[in-house]
């Protein structure tokens, strides 16, 4: 969504899907506070959270919307997807119920948004190694199914945070570019429809 009163301002919404305590609001708090807690109480229904940054010579407004993994919470979460512009889907490298809902909180999105909706995966929680048992290799094959971008992230050790948010920006930039060609091509295809028809009616 483009700031009418100033072309190079824009604002982002990004909304966070997964499981309960794969780490969705610690990753948000870090990237927008560089803050990490170690325990967090359960998001109740959504929370939003703000930064703003500079990407491509723009002034990018970033509106985080944190969900809760609960299950009675997946209605809201659907309708907060339709005014998203893109979606960090998070799983927990020790928890393999996280990671086997991913391909239902996919379909979530697909549903509400298309295919071609900008979203990536992340694998979260790396800095416990000891505790793993998913391994990078079997996020990045689902990724791959799904034809997503694949981060292994630490938000307790800041690994992947900026990195992984700004490629999502720089995906959701590019859809909205491609939306704006495509509505400029229809506005130019139906004024020169008009015209064929004036044309025709007159001569």
């Amino acid at each position: 969504m483009i700031n009418e009163e100033e072309e190079e301002d824009i604002t982002i919404n990004i909304m966070t899907l997964g499981n309960s305590s794969v780490g969705k609001t610690s990753y948000i708090i870090k990237y927008t506070d560089n803050y990490f807690r170690e325990i967090y109480l359960s998001t109740i229904g959504i929370d939003r959270k703000v930064k703003s940054i500079k990407l491509n010579n723009k002034n990018i407004k970033l509106i985080f919307h944190d969900t809760t993994g609960q299950e009675r919470f997946k209605s809201l979460s659907f309708n907060i997807i339709k005014n998203a512009d893109g979606v960090i889907l998070m799983y927990d490298i020790t928890n393999k119920e996280s990671f086997e809902s991913i391909p239902e909180w996919i379909k979530n999105v697909t549903e509400a948004k298309g295919n071609d909706f900008p979203k990536i995966l992340l694998g979260n929680k790396i800095d416990k190694e000891n505790k793993r048992i998913l391994s990078y290799e079997e996020g990045n094959k689902i990724a791959k199914d799904f034809d997503i971008d694949f981060f292994e992230t630490s938000v307790k050790e800041g690994i992947n945070i900026d990195e992984s948010c700004k490629a999502l920006v720089e995906k959701i930039l590019k859809n909205l570019k491609n939306k704006e060609k495509k509505n400029n091509i229809s506005l130019n295809d139906g004024r020169d429809s008009s015209l064929s028809k004036s044309k025709e009616k007159c001569c």
